[in-house]
């Protein structure tokens, strides 16, 4: 069976290339297809039809683009194509019955990991009704279920995934792997967690470090990658001494195997950072860290169900800053009974961490997760499957939501925003610092330290002028809300071009140090002046937000520098806005 497998490709999507290896593994054929935006659904449409597969299968994991990948299932039915369309990822999953209800053009929905129920689907494609896992529309029927078998417990079984071209930052190729799948912990917003546990079977499973190793040495002799981009939804075990023991196995086995002079990102959660376990993944070369902070608030914590602790959060912040490495975070500041105590609580961590890259948003709502139950229960869940939605309960933090939404939306949340802006500007820099320390002069590390606070001050600033306008300003005054949304709108866009030319201008003089490296010596040069950044060469569009993926902490538009989420679509706000003027 020939089967093409559609998804989102910016970077290497592990979810296709793990299927198409096993699907290959036994012995079918199987296609990539790119699907990055809507606009290239007519080339997605007609390679497809050209292709003439079997099997269409659509990886919807995103909920902010899960329509139109629907669209594009009915313009491939539109185009002529009579093969199966199926659909797999967490948005699909957790949303099945409705999404074959509502969109014929789908025959089947997977219900887990991809690998043996696609393989399993395209050997019995005459009966998709015998195939276990799947959501499926008999004829004439309404969906119906087959269970999952559960998530396969031993991963060193699953082909490595395919690979093609690699990204590369500063000529150091950059290659995505999984040392383990799934998470340990039920966050209240993880719509993976949801989607692990619907799938059944061990929720959290690891490779063997062996395993592992294999794949590094392959990517390492056979591909020339040296940057290694650890997905998993936390690299870390539950127990530290488990993890200790874990990466110094691994760290061991690379050295032997020739696997030296690498850097290492990964995720984690705070209560598993510990000096022992830095130490070696230092070793390994370590240097990026996206944090699962989520709030400083310990009864905010408490209603997100993360089992961490503000000290603990504080000791992993103390502790990677130690070992000097990039660390990203994001600020699930609002969630459905945030109260502006929180807020404040959550504005003192800002300012004490005004050194590491940030970003925030609001907790959102999944299909099958505990927030979306909670929502529910309380019956104040808004919205449907493709963008549930709420109000926050006290109406000083949804006064205080709205107009920080509004006014940080492009900062937070555009392809260009600012504050994933701030975290390449570190990344950059990080990873030259670990592969070519020589170039870097002390002068140049202060101006990526001062850009990275000075956005952060920015922010901060802003966020605690919000907090007084709120204190003055009462709930029902709409008039004044909206001329909040509108002036911090203004202060926040006019802050960021200046911000962002200074950050361009920095990220100039990195690239420029490592162009020259071959000269010797560090850059010599201090550049008083700005070059000409053709970013300020455009006119500033003020409310240009596009819509993006929602997202939990750990799921929806994945990026090297983190989640790209939106609390509420933009276009929502500017209707609603231009409906009331």
């Amino acid at each position: 069976m020939h089967v093409v497998l559609i998804g989102a490709e910016l970077e290497e999507n592990l979810g296709l290339r793990y299927m198409a290896s096993a699907l290959e593994q036994r012995g079918h054929t199987a296609t990539i297809v790119p699907f990055n935006e809507a606009a290239e659904t007519p080339n997605v449409v007609s390679q497809v039809v050209k292709l003439a597969p079997d099997v269409a299968g659509l990886s919807m994991v995103f909920t902010g683009r899960a329509k139109e990948f629907c669209r594009l299932a009915g313009a491939l039915r539109t185009a002529g194509f009579t093969g199966h369309v199926t659909a797999g990822g967490h948005f699909a999953a957790l949303n099945c019955s409705q999404l074959l209800t509502d969109f014929p053009a789908f025959d089947s929905v997977a219900l887990g990991e991809g690998e043996d129920l696609i393989c399993n689907l395209a050997e019995h494609l005459s009966d998709p009704s015998s195939v276990a896992g799947f959501c499926y529309r008999p004829v004439n029927g309404a969906p119906s279920v087959n269970p999952s078998p559960g998530n396969p417990a031993n991963l060193d079984l699953i082909p490595f995934p395919r690979r093609g071209a690699f990204h590369a930052y500063f000529g150091k190729p950059i290659g995505s792997i999984l040392s383990s799948r799934g998470c340990w912990r039920s966050c209240a917003f993880c719509s993976i967690d949801a989607w692990y546990r619907s799938g059944g079977g061990p929720k959290f499973r690891v490779r063997s470090v062996p395993n592992i190793v294999e794949e590094m040495k392959e990517l390492y002799f056979k591909h020339g990658v040296r940057i290694f981009n650890f997905q998993d939804d936390n690299f870390f075990l539950p127990k530290p001494e488990q993890a200790l023991a874990r990466f110094t196995e691994l760290r061991d086995q690379l050295f032997v195997a020739g696997v030296k002079d690498i850097a290492i990102a990964v995720k984690a959660r705070p209560d598993s950072i510990n000096r022992a376990v830095l130490s070696v993944l230092d070793d390994l070369g370590i240097f990026r860290v996206f944090l699962g902070v989520e709030n400083a608030s310990e009864r905010a914590l408490a209603n997100l169900n993360r089992k961490c602790t503000r000290e603990q959060i504080e000791n992993a912040l103390t502790i990677l800053n130690d070992f000097d490495v990039h660390i990203a975070y994001n600020l699930l500041m609002f969630e459905p009974d945030t109260s502006l105590e929180d807020i404040l609580i959550n504005l003192r961590f800002m300012e004490r961490h005004i050194d590491n890259p940030f970003n925030f948003c609001r907790a959102e709502a999944y299909a099958n997760t505990g927030l979306e139950r909670k929502l529910r229960g309380d019956g104040i869940l808004l919205g449907d499957y493709f963008g549930f939605d709420y109000r926050l309960k006290d109406p000083k933090v949804e006064m205080f939501h709205r107009i920080a939404n509004y006014a940080f939306f492009d900062r937070n949340f555009s392809d260009f925003g600012l504050h994933y802006f701030n975290m390449e500007v570190d990344f950059s820099f990080q990873l030259l610092r670990r592969f070519y320390p020589e170039i870097l002069s002390e002068e140049l590390r202060s101006e990526v330290r001062s850009f990275i606070k000075e956005t952060n001050i920015d922010t901060y600033r802003c966020l605690c002028q919000i907090y007084d306008i709120v204190a003055a300003v009462q709930p029902g005054d709409e008039k004044a809300i909206r001329g909040a949304m509108a002036t911090m709108r203004q202060r926040v866009d006019q802050a960021g071009v200046e911000l962002r030319s200074r950050g361009e201008w920095i990220l100039q003089r990195l690239r420029r140090a490592y162009a020259e490296r071959e000269s010797g010596g560090r850059e010599a040069v201090f550049w008083k002046d700005a070059p000409t950044i053709p970013f300020l060469e455009s006119a500033l569009a003020p409310y240009g937000g596009g819509e993006g993926g929602m997202g939990s902490a750990s799921t929806d538009h994945h990026s090297i520098f983190g989640m790209l989420r939106q609390p509420i679509p933009y276009e929502d706000f500017r209707r609603q806005m231009d409906s009331k003027r």
